[in-house]
């Protein structure tokens, strides 16, 4: 069921509820989104360029980092993606680590995140109890689990998503060059897989295996 599908359904069985929800669904997407998009440029900055700050892409304004394609994906499939922080990697003081480390900043920071308000979550699910607290938890697990769905899917090797840098840099060493009109034809076939529903299911399988794994962990520890 995709996000759309489900407000619909909440808001016919309760709209208030459903405002609720969609307030919480909608800053945790800003929150993640902007989170990722932040943390390349940040990473960027330490490593020598300045291309993001200059651009003004060090800010939470959602204009900045919102690419209309990757909300409406987030929207409908859960997951989904900003627009790409600008770097430029000949200011880089070591090319080859530095791209590795900006690639990775933005599924760090998602990761990041998922870890924090997993422990929160837990922390308030085991130690409180009250209405305002309920509505913290689905917040946070909404939250934990965009999280963990945007760090899986930027690892995937397609363009222009982090993965796909790490693996140029890691396997190719940057090396491997593809035409405008070639990436263009891969990410038709990479939104037609994800619209079928084929791409979504697998993604979905691997963030809850994970989610299942982490989430029972830190409540056996906290």
């Amino acid at each position: 069921m995709s996000f759309i599908q489900e407000m619909i359904l909440r808001f016919q069985q309760n709209p208030g509820d459903a405002l609720i929800y969609l307030l919480m669904s909608t800053a945790s997407i800003l929150i993640c989104l902007i989170g990722h998009e932040v943390a390349h440029g940040w990473v960027a900055l330490k490593c020598g360029d300045p291309t993001a700050k200059m651009m003004g892409r060090l800010t939470l304004d959602p204009r900045k980092h919102l690419d209309p394609i990757g909300t409406i994906c987030m929207l409908l499939l859960r997951v989904g993606w900003a627009k790409p922080v600008p770097i430029n990697p000949r200011n880089f003081r070591n090319y080859r680590r530095d791209y590795i480390l900006v690639s990775l900043a933005g599924i760090g920071a998602n990761l990041a995140m998922f870890l924090l308000g997993t422990i929160g979550m837990v922390l308030l699910w085991k130690h409180t109890d009250s209405d305002i607290t309920d509505y913290l938890i689905r917040f946070l697990q909404m939250f934990v689990q965009m999280n963990l769905s945007l760090a899986v899917f930027n690892l995937l090797p397609v363009p222009p998503l982090d993965g796909f840098r790490l693996l140029n840099q890691l396997a190719y060493n940057g090396r491997l060059q593809l035409s405008p009109q070639t990436q263009q034809i891969i990410q038709i076939v990479f939104l037609i897989l994800c619209f079928s529903g084929f791409l979504n299911g697998l993604l979905s399988t691997v963030i809850g295996a994970i989610y299942n794994a982490v989430v029972p962990f830190f409540f056996r520890i906290l």
